[in-house]
């Protein structure tokens, strides 16, 4: 399943408008906002369609998932759009990852539970907004891709140490840079381990670079971090690695629909994840290059060479990287 569904969800007492554009999305929120009452209204309406008093406008099916039966039910369910509430804590587990891996459904996940297991966009986390008629609003707010808590007059942020989320691609490229400018560059060794890496370098200003197509559950504990430190810390947040370089014009995207409107082809099926996606389309177009030909594990000299490493960095915006 892929492309962006419009959803209007209603009754005499409340209504519900957003977006989902990706395979998995999450709303957050205290108690009381109306979360629970939008899953309520959508299991109302399976249970008895307009006798519920409930109306629901979307291109594709919108079902209330049940706790008990979730198993049996992902496996029955395709091309729809399954809203599960927060009450359901098996959403945290593998079991629950392995059969949204390939599932051909879109998820509505209502939860504050930490999901490790699953690669959320942080893009994708919403709170609700409005007293009758709610909307989603995004829970990160970023400005060139740097989210949460620096003010606009930090940026352009200058940092004393990059810390990235492993020591592939990225990092050989973000290592390179920072050698020139003589600071510290470090790989945190996978995503999770980032926010206690980060209290290692509390004297001085960080910018913590992952990818943000699946960064979405590590997000809240960082952005806390960020506001707590006595150093300045930035979150720099692209899609992916891949998708700076597809960015950058180094390799030719001969449909840049492709690139900029993503929820049209990044099938759930074949991608959990949008960093997965762009990785493809990337390895898929430098194949038969020698020169440009991209690997995740190591990084090929020719994106490490000026030219390379200044078109790279001028799809980055709100950092000082000379």
């Amino acid at each position: 399943m892929h492309g962006r569904y419009q959803i209007k969800i209603k009754n005499s007492r409340n209504s519900y408008s957003f977006e989902l554009k990706r395979n998995i999305t999450v709303l957050r929120g205290d108690s009381g906002t109306g979360k629970t009452t939008l899953f309520r209204m959508v299991r109302d309406y399976n249970e008895s369609g307009r006798n519920s008093g409930v109306s629901i406008s979307c291109d594709r099916p919108v079902i209330a998932m049940e706790k008990r039966i979730w198993e049996t039910e992902i496996e029955r369910i395709e091309n729809s759009i399954i809203v599960i509430d927060e009450d359901s804590k098996f959403i945290c587990s593998k079991e629950f990852a392995k059969a949204v891996r390939h599932s051909n459904n879109y998820f509505l996940l209502i939860t504050r539970h930490y999901l490790a297991e699953l690669p959320i966009s942080v893009d994708e986390i919403y709170v609700l907004s409005g007293a009758k008629n709610k909307k989603f609003v995004p829970l990160y707010h970023e400005k060139e891709r740097i989210f949460d808590d620096v003010k606009k007059s930090l940026l352009p942020f200058k940092p004393e140490v990059i810390i990235t989320e492993d020591d592939k691609s990225g990092y050989q490229f973000f290592a390179k840079i920072s050698q020139k400018m003589g600071i510290k560059c470090v790989s945190a060794g996978g995503k999770s381990k980032i926010y206690r890496l980060i209290r290692d370098y509390k004297d001085k200003d960080t910018v913590v670079i992952a990818d943000g197509a699946a960064f979405g559950a590590e997000i809240a504990d960082l952005a806390e971090a960020q506001k707590q430190s006595p150093n300045k810390i930035a979150i720099f947040l692209p899609e992916s690695f891949e998708w700076l370089i597809l960015k950058s014009g180094l390799v030719d995207v001969s449909d840049a629909r492709k690139l900029d409107e993503a929820y049209d082809y990044a099938d759930s099926v074949e991608f959990m994840s949008w960093e997965q996606y762009f990785t493809k389309m990337l390895v898929d177009l430098t194949k038969e290059n020698k020169l440009k030909k991209y690997s995740k594990s190591r990084l090929s000299r020719f994106y490490l060479q000026e030219k390379s490493v200044n078109d790279i960095k001028s799809t980055i915006h709100g950092i000082d990287l000379e």
